[in-house]
């Protein structure tokens, strides 16, 4: 049951009028202020410690420091605060690590004395800390939303997989007709409606009794793209549904892919040698591979990889790669697995055509057959394409049209959301990714 009976006037009483990602991100900006006890915490283990003569007065400098990455790490919490629930523990850990290895990076690069002690310290106390925060904020507020409508349960079912409606982050409850006439009390963060629904007389009044009431209302297609990281395409009937970027952070991203790129080239420049020696070796043909996709804003560029299948059996015309597909040659099937055949990307990274991560570009064949037939499909061109994306990391490849159209769902999620916080965990699962993997065509 989920009326709780109370003498009140207003017939529903819900937790807050925020949206669930607001409510989050205000718990988790309270959660974060209140960890400053961390950093005191630590401080005053350092003061204790030195006083012991157990460490050297840069345990006590270095733990203050450790204040800059501790605040790094919060605010990467609170910009992933409305990632799905499935999502957050892997980002909780990613963006509590890597702030403090970037501390330790900048210490050694600029060459001053610190203590790594102290940044263990701290780093594992404000891990506990957000930790802690997460398991408080998952046991003690999962979402709760009541479904005005019978058509929702299935609809959400047919976007939603049965392990995420049956999670105890998350509860879908029914409506009940009498609420608009008691004085019940309806315990929950908000009333999911199908907005394609008629509106009768009967409907709009219980609607504007819900606003009267400061009750959240949230469409199917809201509750989707939070539970899944997925966008629901509109209709046909949909034609001025957008989207749009984000220039600032795309200015800081352009600078972090060269520099990223720049760092490592020592890195994938012999490993680049070594694949296509191999390549030259295993088969006839040349050992890069080019073509035409769309990039940025539509505007076309050529892409390279590494050739994987043999010289003679390159299509003219564009096609999908299957699984076991005989055009492709031993090196071809093992550099494929890792990923290896999209080095020769990274150039097209320095040159602007791509950043590292985004959605993967397109063939010009199937931009064109794609773009007249799916809602909304040009929005992923809103940002460069990547050499890894949030849609390869949840679903893998699209070898067919309705693969494509799961695909762009999550395409124009990251459009929507993308930031420091959702790179870094595209970045990790991308790691993960490679050793097992998942998605190689």
């Amino acid at each position: 049951m989920f009326i709780a009976p109370q003498n009140s006037n207003n017939a529903y009483g819900v937790r807050s009028l925020a949206s669930s990602t607001a409510q989050r991100q205000g718990a988790q900006l309270a959660w974060s202020l209140a960890g400053s006890l961390v950093l005191m915490a630590s401080y005053g283990i350092a003061l204790v410690l030195h006083q012991a003569q157990w460490v050297t007065f840069q345990f006590e400098h270095t733990v203050l420091w450790c204040a800059l990455p501790y605040a790094l790490a919060a605010h990467w919490i609170y910009r992933g605060a409305g990632l799905p629930v499935a999502e957050r523990t892997s980002l909780l850990f990613l963006t509590t690590l890597m702030p403090f290895f970037l501390l330790m990076l900048a210490f050694a690069l600029m060459q001053i004395a610190y203590s790594r002690g102290a940044v263990l310290l701290v780093y594992l106390l404000s891990t506990a800390w957000f930790a802690l925060g997460d398991w408080r904020q998952r046991r003690h507020h999962g979402l709760q939303l009541v479904c005005l409508d019978d058509t929702v349960p299935p609809m959400l079912a047919c976007f939603c997989s049965a392990d995420i409606l049956s999670r105890q982050d998350i509860r879908l409850l029914p409506w009940s007709s009498n609420l608009c006439e008691s004085d019940q009390h309806l315990v929950a963060d908000g009333v999911v409606i199908d907005r394609h629904v008629s509106l009768t007389d009967e409907r709009s009044r219980i609607l504007a009794m819900l606003k009267l009431s400061h009750v959240r209302l949230y469409s199917v297609e809201a509750v989707v793209e939070l539970l899944t990281g997925r966008k629901v395409l509109p209709g046909g009937q949909d034609e001025l549904w957008q989207l749009d970027g984000n220039p600032a952070y795309d200015v800081a991203k352009r600078v972090m892919d060269v520099t990223v790129v720049l760092l490592t080239l020592p890195i994938w420049l012999p490993l680049c040698l070594a694949v296509a020696m191999a390549v030259r070796l295993d088969s006839a043909g040349p050992v890069l591979f080019s073509q035409i996709r769309v990039g940025r804003d539509g505007r076309s560029f050529k892409i390279w990889k590494f050739r994987s299948m043999r010289h003679e059996a390159q299509p003219q015309s564009a096609r999908f790669a299957q699984l076991q597909d005989e055009r492709i040659t031993r090196v071809g099937q093992r550099i494929r697995r890792m990923r290896l055949d999209e080095l020769p990307q990274l150039v097209n990274v320095l040159m602007g055509d791509m950043s590292l991560i985004g959605p993967r570009p397109e063939q010009n064949q199937f931009v064109e057959a794609f773009a007249t037939r799916i809602p909304s499909y040009t929005y992923r061109h809103l940002v460069r394409p990547g050499l890894t994306g949030w849609a390869q990391m949840q679903q893998g490849y699209a070898d067919s049209e309705d693969g494509t159209v799961v695909k762009l769902s999550y395409d124009l999620y990251y459009v929507a959301h993308y930031s420091m916080a959702l790179d870094m965990l595209i970045a990790y699962k991308t790691i993960r990714t490679v050793l097992n993997g998942f998605g190689a065509r």
